[in-house]
């Protein structure tokens, strides 16, 4: 009897220390921009097509070959290095945005084409 209290004790407690170590790293917070520079921001959102730098800090747009620094980074990091349409809030300056949502842009898919030499005879 004594045995299986001493076993039911120690697994408890090797269990309990398990559980404290998966807890014991908080989630980083997301970056967030400050009060005054939110203040700066359009209230019209725009729809910005562009490429997202590797490192997520910035946004190249398509139609103007204009840069535009990103103030919520860790919003768009997932889709680094992607071609992308962004909404976003843009600064009175026309260099930062503020995005509130992202589309991944894919490629259009390769078509035939009846006039093809495959398709004469």
């Amino acid at each position: 009897m004594s045995k299986r209290w001493m076993i039911s004790l120690a697994t408890f407690l090797l269990a309990c220390t398990v559980a404290r170590a998966q807890d014991s790293k908080p989630a980083a917070e997301p970056s967030r921009p400050d009060a005054a520079s939110i203040e700066k921001l359009s209230k019209k959102t725009v729809s910005i097509m562009g490429t997202v730098s590797a490192d997520g800090l910035t946004l190249v747009a398509d139609k103007e070959p204009k840069s535009f620094k990103v103030m919520n980074p860790d919003f768009v990091k997932e889709n680094a290095g992607q071609h992308v349409r962004v909404s976003a809030r843009v600064n009175k300056d026309n260099t930062e945005i503020l995005v509130s949502s992202v589309i991944v842009l894919e490629a259009e898919p390769l078509s035939a084409n009846k006039g093809d030499s495959a398709f004469r005879r």
